[in-house]
């Protein structure tokens, strides 16, 4: 329940055993191989070790090409979707298995293959469908496109801008050259498609005419028919490239079976490019190489006993205090849900931080569930979340993030007996529409009646918790050695609140001014001289704002709860109206669904603002670097083994 403590590992093994030790390490998961460039800038470092060379970018080539199958399966063999994909078990050795691995590629090979054909008939087919769009306005032409004109006679297809007054043009023709005709063919809603003959004598002038009405000539290379032969031809030419994409689509969707297996060669080629990029750290001079990086304390046993096996020398070393390692927190696993908040804010500080998810993982649930309070929403809550997390196995942030929802929806339930809320007040708006009797849930506290109630109480829980963070920011200066920096920041602000109390209950304000009197000779104490001291107490009597902002944060828990009855009531009191039974299910399931969808994303933002904003406000040092050790990271696979 801390922080895991690293130590700088630092490692020269023989090069030969390069690909054995990177394997084995990445096996343990709990080393991260780190940056050596740094080393390359002193001289003597760069005259023996020069930076490692790897394969990643073939095994990206191999990557690529499973994902480009997998995609087409999904495409042409697809399978029914589901949000959640449930993970095959295998053991380590036939993870790693090479001959699987040649075979599926071969697979994807073939895929990869037939993709490429498939491009290739796509390209025909759209050059065809252009060349096809293009001599559609000429079918009404009956000479061959390649045979028009004459020894004498020029013939010349062309178009001209619909605006185009075609009157015009032929006078304008007939009067430059007489020898000239002019046919139009057909037009569209741009365009005049025109044939053009003319006597070659009269050339330049009918070259000047049709400047002037902006026609330009249109040319067919390589066709030889008429154009309703050369379209009938196309139409051929598709039907052809149709039958060959059937077929080659066909082909691909035989492998549908093959999917499993490229999956886990997606899985292992991951795997192997993670270990060529770690290899791209490391600095070698042929015969030896030198890996820098942390190690986690967790594992540090199996990492010594796995490098007896190789002829290596390496250093343990704790960290400086001018180095940064990166943070892994460790909790009980029935605890580790509660990292995926930690995570949406921020990692703690390796030097001088604290593990927060011991220490919000009670206040999140409880604050979840007063906001969320009802019976029949935790109920739902906790047995989707029970599902997917049995069924389908999610894991890291998605895994998580269920495991964290059967916690929610226990406390909503539980919260839900306290309010007697079930679907809202569903039980007595429905028994009194539909059974003509009063049948109401007990309750202990009903936010709609007493609300000012629901506030006492969340605002007692929000100074709970603040004065809980002043606590943990105490007990962080003792074992820092600091313990009077601890005491002054904090326990004058409790003397303070202890005065406002009794002002409250006594009527006496003697308690406040012994706090504000307190807070002046002690805030200030990092200031310089007297008088900038004293200034600095006076300056901090104006955090009482501040402090009165935190807890007044609190009356969200109030207002979320309320919220969250209040449209559960309307919801239920909309389905009743009619009177009709069938009505009032359609409009409570949408109307519920609908509830739950809405307070389900607010209760879980602001259960997290809480924690971040007032809760870590009174202790929490943020800026930690997540420990990113070479591990399996598997998208398909679960691997059941640790042994290979």
């Amino acid at each position: 329940m801390a922080i895991v403590k690293m130590k700088r590992l630092r490692l020269i093994a023989l090069d030969q055993d390069r690909a054995a030790l990177l394997s084995r390490l990445q096996h343990l998961g709990c080393v991260e191989i780190g940056e050596a460039e740094g080393k390359l800038v002193d001289p003597e470092w760069a005259a023996l070790l020069r930076r490692d060379s790897s394969s990643s970018s073939e095994v990206k080539t191999q990557l690529a090409g499973v994902q480009h199958a997998l995609e087409a399966l999904r495409k042409y063999a697809p399978t029914k979707k589901s949000l959640f994909q449930k993970r095959s078990l295998m053991s380590e050795q036939a993870f790693l298995d090479a001959d699987a691995l040649a075979s599926s590629l071969q697979i994807a090979n073939t895929i990869g293959e037939t993709l490429a054909e498939l491009t290739r008939l796509n390209t025909r087919e759209n050059r065809l469908l252009n060349t096809k769009a293009g001599l559609l306005p000429w079918t009404s032409l009956h000479y061959p496109l390649n045979q028009l004109s004459t020894e004498h006679v020029r013939v010349t297809l062309g178009v001209c801008p619909a605006v185009v007054s075609l009157e015009a043009l032929t006078q304008a023709l007939s009067e430059a050259a007489p020898l000239s005709a002019l046919t139009p063919l057909s037009q569209d809603r741009d365009q005049h498609y025109l044939l053009l003959m003319y006597h070659l004598s009269e050339s330049e002038a009918v070259d000047e005419v049709l400047k002037s009405f902006a026609f330009s000539n249109t040319q067919f290379k390589d066709l030889t028919g008429t154009a309703a032969d050369e379209i009938q031809r196309i139409d051929r030419e598709l039907a052809d490239i149709a039958t060959q994409r059937e077929a080659a689509e066909a082909h691909i969707a035989s492998f549908a079976e093959n999917r499993s297996a490229l999956q886990h060669s997606f899985d292992r080629l991951t795997q192997d490019l993670s270990r060529e990029t770690a290899c791209e750290h490391l600095l070698t001079n042929g015969t030896i190489v030198f890996l820098e990086g942390w190690a986690a304390a967790t594992g540090l046993d199996r990492l010594e006993q796995e490098l007896t096996g190789f002829s290596c020398a390496y250093a343990l070393e704790d960290p400086t205090l001018e180095e940064t390692p990166p943070t892994l927190l460790k909790n009980p696993k029935w605890m580790s849900c509660i990292n995926m908040v930690t995570e949406m804010y921020s990692l703690p500080k390796y030097h001088g931080g604290i593990d927060p998810n011991p220490l919000i993982f009670g206040f999140y649930i409880i604050f979840f569930g007063f906001m969320f309070a009802d019976i029949g929403y935790g109920i739902i809550l906790m047995a989707i979340s029970l599902l997917i997390t049995n069924k389908y196995h999610p894991k890291n942030t998605m895994g998580y993030m269920f495991h964290l929802g059967i916690y929610l929806g226990f406390s909503a339930m539980i919260f839900g007996f306290v309010t007697g809320s079930f679907f809202g007040d569903a039980i007595p708006v429905f028994s009194s529409t539909f059974l003509g009797k009063d049948i109401a849930l007990p309750y202990l506290l009903n936010p709609l009646s007493n609300p000012m109630t629901v506030l006492v109480f969340a605002i007692c829980m929000g100074i709970v918790q603040l004065i809980f963070g002043q606590c943990v920011y105490i007990y962080m200066k003792f074992r820092d050695g600091d313990p009077w920096e601890g005491i002054l920041k904090v326990v004058p602000w409790w003397i303070l609140f202890a005065g406002i109390a009794i002002m409250a209950l006594k009527g006496t304000a003697a308690g406040i001014w012994v706090g504000v009197v307190a807070l002046i000779l002690t805030q200030g104490r990092h200031k310089k001289g007297i008088l900038g001291k004293l200034m600095g107490g006076v300056a901090s009597l104006y955090d009482v704002t501040a402090w009165l902002s935190d807890v007044l944060s609190y009356s969200r828990l109030m207002a979320l709860m309320l919220s969250g009855s209040v449209i559960a009531s309307v919801m239920n009191i909309l389905g009743a109206l009619p009177g009709n039974i069938i009505v009032f299910m359609v409009v409570f399931v949408l109307g519920h669904v609908f509830n739950i969808g809405v307070n389900i994303i607010g209760t879980y933002v602001h259960a997290a603002r809480l924690q971040y904003l007032e809760f870590f406000g009174k202790f929490y040092e943020e800026g930690g670097i997540p420990f990113r050790p070479l591990s399996y990271r598997t998208k398909f696979i679960d691997i059941t083994e640790e042994e290979t």
